[in-house]
């Protein structure tokens, strides 16, 4: 039997990477929509965006080296119950598959607006590349971020440096940008930017920490990943913000950029676009195909999911984002609180275990960072649904952290009573 090959830590962060960059991101849209039309503001949201990722990839990896598992509804639902896991996972899965969706929606407009070429090629190229991805084995895809992941990475980043470093001057306002109604503030738009996002992070995170070399390999990478992502973000703002009215009025303000230093950057940047759209579409679908069971028909089942995406794709990029990357975003709010409180509830079991065999110097390291996230719980709470609730919410997250304490004294007093009853 061939032998497994693993990822290292530079693998795991290609890998969270790639699942982000995609058609907004890269083009730079979804940056100016969640933080530069913040102006300075933008910053502060890009680094606390850029920390929720890491904590968010953490935290993921954990549940998923813990449990063993890289089953979506298992890394979600803190009751370990078949029924409920089932459905959390076809539930995430119906998600994920907007994802093929708006994917090729992108695909289609882009080579619409770059070239000319008709949307339903563009988006077609996309569905069949996927296809011919996902239809191989998770090393098939983790081989491709491998190599393609630092490209995107150096293309995307020397661009802005570029942009950033140029004597351009800002050509128009700076200020007073229409935003949308669900984007109301930078520390609304910091978490809802990571939420909808992490929908496509939760089934290839777990994958790929699953198949690192070891957990130290998972959990670094897992981190640097998410490090990574903040970095590109907080520089994509600063190349965005370099002229704010001409990023505004661009439905692809990076490839615009491009094509006022040259038309060969231009073209070299679009190749880039399409190919993060790409890798985008790919990662994220693959976390719909793992709950597809693996019988004889799984082939064809994908196949037609492909299909299905690819022609309601063709009703237009700006209609999906418009309708359904806000309510990803909403539900994944609800998707990391969810993840969070497993999280702390696995940590309290494995921090119980090791008082009790007086590991204390890993002990610590775990109640830190316990109460680190209890911290940010709090505080995410405090100003996304404070706004909703008022100031209650300080109520209710205290509610939640008794609840939390409870149920680790519930499950500390539980193996007592097993102990007992071995012994």
């Amino acid at each position: 039997m061939k032998e497994k090959e693993h990822l290292n830590f530079i693998s795991v962060a290609a890998m969270y990477v790639g699942v982000i960059v995609g058609a907004g991101f890269a083009s730079g849209r979804e940056t100016w929509q969640f933080f530069g039309i913040f102006g300075e503001d933008g910053f502060k949201g890009s680094i606390l965006a850029g920390c929720a990722f890491a904590v968010l990839a953490f935290m993921i990896g954990f549940l998923a080296a813990e449990l063993k598992t890289e089953d979506m509804g298992r890394i979600i639902s803190l009751v370990d119950n078949k029924k409920i896991t089932e459905s959390i996972g076809c539930f995430m899965a119906v998600f994920l598959f907007t994802t093929i969706i708006s994917m090729t929606a992108a695909g289609g407009s882009f080579l619409y607006q770059q070239f000319g070429i008709h949307k339903a090629i563009g988006g077609g190229i996309i569905a069949v590349l996927v296809a011919v991805t996902v239809l191989g084995d998770f090393k098939r895809i983790s081989g491709f971020f491998k190599y393609i992941v630092p490209i995107l990475f150096a293309v995307v980043m020397g661009l802005c440096f570029y942009i950033i470093l140029s004597g351009a001057e800002q050509s128009g306002k700076t200020y007073n940008f229409q935003q949308p109604e669900i984007i109301s503030s930078w520390y609304v738009a910091a978490p809802l930017y990571v939420a909808y996002n992490s929908l496509g992070m939760i089934p290839m995170g777990s994958a790929t920490c699953l198949n690192a070399k070891n957990r130290k390999h998972a959990m670094a990478g897992s981190i640097i990943g998410g490090l990574l992502l903040g970095a590109m973000t907080f520089t994509l703002v600063a190349a965005l913000q370099k002229d704010m009215a001409f990023s505004a009025s661009l439905d692809l303000p990076m490839l615009g950029f491009s094509a006022r230093i040259s038309i060969p950057v231009n073209i070299v940047y679009g190749i880039v676009l399409y190919v993060s759209i790409y890798s985008a579409a790919t990662s994220v679908f693959y976390g719909f195909t793992m709950k597809i069971p693996d019988k004889p028909y799984k082939k064809k089942v994908i196949l037609i999911a492909v299909l299905i995406g690819y022609l309601l794709g063709l009703v237009g990029f700006k209609n999906i984002i418009a309708y359904i990357y806000p309510v990803e975003g909403y539900f994944g709010i609800v998707v990391i609180i969810l993840i969070t409180l497993h999280f702390i509830t696995v940590l309290g079991k494995k921090v119980i275990i090791s008082v009790s065999r007086f590991h204390m110097k890993k002990t610590a390291i775990y109640i830190l960072i316990a109460v680190l996230l209890i911290f940010l719980f709090i505080l995410l709470s405090t100003k996304i649904l404070g706004e909703v609730f008022g100031k209650k919410i300080e109520m209710y997250s205290l509610i939640a952290i008794g609840v939390i304490l409870s149920v680790l004294l519930i499950l500390n007093n539980r193996d007592r009573g097993n102990k007992d009853d071995n012994n």
